[in-house]
């Protein structure tokens, strides 16, 4: 019943972070095909294996979301709704432990393939790999054949074998193995990159995606602490799955951040070539504003000539200048006489000069 009375109070809050999380996954692994083909490099095997995580992590999150739709509509724990909301648990519940497995397989792969290693390094990672691969293969024994139940307990007609475990102990040994493989991956590498004598910017973007690793090992530590209640004799799974929603979309999250320097490199670019085209724009308007100046300066548009003057240069000496060869081409035209004296040359030649100025 808990788990029912469950369904009904936190059913929006695993849907919304079902559906966050599933969008930001895809969105993060598609940011790291795009950094790589930016990068003109082919997919390594850390790649396919984020892959396959996802696509395993967007079933779980259709079968979360699935299960909380139908689990809603169970009156008890006799109803066939519940029958088929369980069913839908145990199968994510598999899929959880692949999903944890690819992640941190992927990550010590993509270590090993940037990383110039030492040999402690080589020999660390490749244990933890192991020790990965061995911890999920122990996880889908127990979880495939005895999930704290037999299988014919979620599925009528299924086997009523029995093995002889202690399914919360085991979930919760399992659990805390998980949380020190992931703070030993997490820790792995922080050696080797403080090596690299890196910028302070760098620095700073490397601590930061630590940070959001460390954020992966809180939730899952947050949710053990809400699932294992030993001796409860009804427990409340969907806090639970709220939980599994942040953690496991925030690992494939954290595994891709890493990947994202080359297209962060092509944006740096992109608004460098930005402000430079802007600025040269600029620059041109502004020569395109003083060979107009000089064009009226040739052909005696005084009006223009004084715009551009007092613009560049706002002294009133200049624009006596400018008024004086107003005066000049005035009286040329009453007169229509094209003789000039030395004065009013002059005056014509520094006008001229003081454009140029400008």
């Amino acid at each position: 019943m808990e788990t029912i009375r469950g369904l009904a109070t936190n059913g929006p809050a695993i849907i919304g972070t079902g559906c966050a999380f599933t969008v930001l996954a895809v969105l993060a692994v598609g940011l790291r095909i795009v950094s790589k083909r930016i990068a003109h490099s082919p997919f390594a095997v850390d790649d396919w294996l984020l892959v396959i995580a996802l696509l395993f992590y967007f079933t779980t999150e259709v079968l979360v979301i699935r299960s909380d739709v139908v689990g809603r509509q169970a009156s008890s724990p006799e109803d066939g709704k519940y029958q088929i909301y369980l069913q839908y648990v145990y199968i994510y519940s598999v899929f959880y432990f692949v999903i944890v497995a690819l992640v941190q397989i992927s990550i010590l792969a993509f270590y090993r393939r940037i990383f110039f290693l030492s040999r402690f390094f080589r020999w660390t990672s490749a244990i933890l790999i192991a020790v990965c691969i061995a911890w999920w293969i122990v996880a889908m024994i127990i979880e495939i054949g005895y999930p704290g139940h037999p299988i014919g307990y979620y599925f009528p007609g299924g086997p009523q074998t029995t093995l002889d475990v202690n399914y919360l102990d085991f979930w919760l040994a399992m659990g805390i193995l998980e949380v020190f493989l992931q703070v030993t991956i997490l820790i792995l590498p922080i050696r080797e990159v403080y090596r690299l004598q890196l910028s302070l910017k760098k620095q700073m973007l490397c601590s930061l995606i630590f940070a959001l690793g460390s954020f992966v090992i809180i939730t899952g530590i947050v949710r053990l602490i809400l699932v294992y209640q030993p001796g409860a004799a009804d427990v409340d799974l969907t806090q639970g799955n709220i939980w599994i929603n942040v953690h496991l979309g925030v690992a494939i999250i954290c595994a891709c951040l890493p990947t994202y320097r080359p297209l962060i490199s092509r944006t740096s670019w992109i608004k460098l070539h930005s402000r430079h085209t802007n600025e040269s724009s600029k620059t041109s308007d502004q020569k395109h504003g003083l060979h107009s100046a000089r064009q009226s300066a040739h052909y005696g548009d005084t009006n223009e000539l004084m715009a551009a003057v007092y613009t560049g240069h706002p002294g009133e000496m200049q624009g006596n200048f400018v008024e004086a060869r107003h005066s000049e081409s005035t009286n040329e035209t009453k007169t229509e006489s094209h003789d000039e004296s030395p004065v009013r040359t002059g005056e014509a030649i520094r006008v001229k000069h003081t454009v140029d100025v400008v």
